[in-house]
């Protein structure tokens, strides 16, 4: 005796997306990225400004006179 064939219904597919919710998204992604240029900007700045703290702390450790000798610039 064969069993009669077994129907299965389809996956679950994914709804379109409707104008709305695609300029939504589109203008999500753009926050986004704008937010990520505003913190790469500012993680830079703040490097620069630890290097400059950095070197002005080591020439004030060694003495400008130590660091910059009377004439430094002619040698340019």
């Amino acid at each position: 005796m064969t069993s009669p064939p077994e129907y299965r219904a389809a996956p679950p597919a994914i709804p379109t997306a409707t104008r709305k919710q695609q300029r939504e998204s589109a203008e999500r992604d753009a926050y986004h990225r704008e937010r990520e240029q505003v913190e790469r900007r500012r993680q830079l700045r703040g490097l620069l400004v630890l290097g400059l703290i950095v070197i002005a702390a080591s020439i004030a450790r060694a003495g400008v006179d130590r660091v910059f000798t009377q004439g430094w610039w002619r040698l340019w």
